[in-house]
């Protein structure tokens, strides 16, 4: 009987391939809650857009989801600019405004890998991947892909990164992983 191993390449590592965070969490409605949902959307993580994010959530009357979205939002500009403390804090309200949001949990996933808490960032992307979206679901399959990795599960790395792919056919990074591993036959 032959059974299949995965395996890393040797000489490959992480290094230069930072978790991605999920895209900008919808706020409906006006207003500034809606221009940093636009400022993040657009991939601008300026010191204005965090303004403009900070301004909703002190001067604006928002619903508690568009609330927790933008933490979400806000935290997802705190991550690009390599605010990790700050960007985990955010995710953690938001998710505790709105359980259900989606992205709040795969965020703080990837804010815990960046910070090196392994362990915690799968604890919440296994949550953040009870989502129904499927781009959402896709950036969680890769982060924990990256997660398991570093806790030395080297298959579940190479299922995780396969789902993602498997969900997204142009995620380009998730095709990148995927090229360092190779499934060999073994014996029993």
């Amino acid at each position: 009987m032959k059974l299949l191993a995965i395996s890393t390449l040797i000489g490959l590592s992480l290094v230069g391939m930072p978790a991605a965070a999920t895209g900008a969490i919808t706020v409906f409605g006006g207003g500034m809650a809606r221009e940093c949902y636009l400022g993040v959307e657009s991939k601008r993580a300026t010191y204005e857009t965090m303004e403009i994010c900070d301004l909703a959530l002190l001067q604006e009357r928002l619903t508690t989801r568009d609330r927790a979205a933008t933490y979400v939002n806000r935290g997802i500009l705190h991550m690009r600019l390599g605010h990790l403390e700050r960007a985990l804090s955010d995710y953690d309200t938001g998710a505790r405004l709105a359980p259900g949001l989606p992205g709040a949990q795969i965020n703080r996933g990837a804010a815990l890998y960046n910070l090196g808490r392994y362990p915690e960032a799968m604890e919440a992307l296994n949550a953040g991947l009870t989502t129904d979206d499927p781009d959402i679901k896709a950036v969680g399959f890769y982060n924990r892909g990256l997660t398991a990795e570093k806790l030395g599960n080297i298959q579940g790395a190479y299922e995780d990164f396969k789902a993602a792919l498997d969900l997204d056919p142009m995620f380009e990074l998730a095709e990148r992983q995927l090229e360092r591993f190779e499934v060999v036959a073994v014996s029993d």
